[in-house]
Parts: structure tokens; C-alpha cells; sequence
């Protein structure tokens, strides 16, 4: 097999790789990238990806980091599903929304993500209580604006399922163990209900069991 996905699938973004890499179901190599064991620091990983940041995707010598970038080249590699559309204002649209995930959803996310399950998970101390107000701050702002935008929409560019679907909701996943404050945001809930109804998506939940820390 060709192609290798390195990840931690308990990892939002690595979780958003094997989803869609699932969901396409395009074959390929699964390859643990243990962050309890500090894996990503290896020598073979830092010559995978310098950054030492995991998901990274190898295929023939050949390596590509950054998951939004790995699951819009694997949406190439199936262009007949429509993932990444052809016409260019739809991708362009497409295009905004991963955007706007790596500069906004997914910061706000991580914070509350970080100090309320990361930290205890790897023995680092209980939330910063600044943090977090911090994190609920952003969170609620980005959040308003995305369930205002879901209003009248089955998916986040319209009726079809696309690659900025997975961007986004991947770090939902974390939605429990962070306490992500959903209940006010019903178009989200509803959004990620269908999301996470995906065969690949509950295919993925599995592989995302938490191994425990070293």
C-alpha cells in the first residue's frame, strides 16, 4: 500500500484525516503517531513533518502535512463524489469555510479542549480558569456566527456534503470531555447529529479510543 496516514486518532485533526480518508474510502496504511509517548519527536517523524505536528500523510516518499491540505488533495483523489467541487465560487466557498476552521473554530475549540481534558490527560494540572474564560469567549462568538450560517442548510455549503464539513466538525468530537457549550447553538447540534450519523464517522469514533498515558 502506497499511502500511509501518521496520526493520533483521538486528535480533532487527525480525527478529521481518518474520517474522511474513511469516508471515501480510499485505502491506505494506518500508522500511530503516539503523542503519549512523545512519537511525534522522533527522528523518522521529524523528516515526515519538521513542525514535529501530526496528521501527516506519506504516499511514495512523498509527504504532505497541515489536515485541512491532506483531506482536500484526498478529495482529488475521488473527484466523481463532488467533495471539493469543480466550479470555483463553489470551492472557493469551500475553501472559506477551511479556512475560517484553522483561524478561528479550531482555536476557540483547542483552548477549552487543552485546558479541560488535555491538561488532566497528560498529568499537567487543572484548567486555567483565565483560559478557559478566555476560550468560552471565542468560542461563543465563532459558534454564533456558524449556527446563524447552518439556518436553512443541511450541510455547511448548502444540501451537500463537502470536505469543510469534516473540517469542521471534527473537533465536535471533543464536544464531552472539553464541555463545549452546545446548547444554545441548535442549527450546530443538528448539523453535527447528521455529521456524526456518517458510517465513516462512527468507523473513526472507534479508532479514537484514548490509550492511556504513559
Amino acid at each position: 500500500m502506497s499511502m500511509k496516514i501518521h496520526a493520533f486518532p483521538a486528535s480533532p485533526r487527525a480525527f478529521k484525516v481518518l474520517s474522511f480518508a474513511n469516508h471515501i474510502g480510499i485505502p491506505y496504511e494506518f500508522v500511530l503517531c503516539d503523542l503519549t509517548k512523545g512519537a511525534q519527536r522522533s527522528p523518522e517523524f521529524t523528516a515526515l513533518n519538521i513542525n514535529q505536528r501530526m496528521p501527516v500523510l506519506e504516499e511514495d516518499g512523498w509527504s504532505l502535512w497541515e489536515s485541512n491540505a491532506i483531506i482536500q488533495y484526498l478529495a482529488t483523489k475521488r473527484p466523481e463524489l463532488g467533495l471539493l467541487p469543480l466550479d470555483e465560487r463553489a470551492r472557493a466557498d469551500v475553501n472559506r469555510w477551511m479556512f475560517w476552521e484553522s483561524a478561528h473554530w479550531d482555536q476557540s475549540c483547542a483552548i477549552l479542549i487543552f485546558e479541560r481534558f488535555v491538561k488532566a490527560f497528560f498529568g499537567r494540572g487543572g484548567p486555567d480558569p483565565v483560559e478557559v474564560e478566555k476560550g468560552l469567549t471565542q468560542f461563543n462568538r465563532v459558534a454564533t456566527a456558524l449556527n446563524e450560517h447552518l439556518k436553512g442548510r443541511q450541510y455547511l455549503c448548502g444540501d451537500k456534503l463537502s470536505v469543510a464539513d469534516f473540517a469542521v466538525g471534527a473537533p465536535l468530537i471533543m464536544a464531552q470531555p472539553a464541555s463545549l457549550p452546545l446548547e444554545a447553538y441548535g442549527e450546530i447540534s443538528r448539523w453535527y447529529a447528521n455529521l456524526s450519523a456518517l458510517p465513516a464517522w462512527q468507523q473513526t469514533l472507534k479508532m479514537a479510543t484514548m490509550p492511556q498515558a504513559a
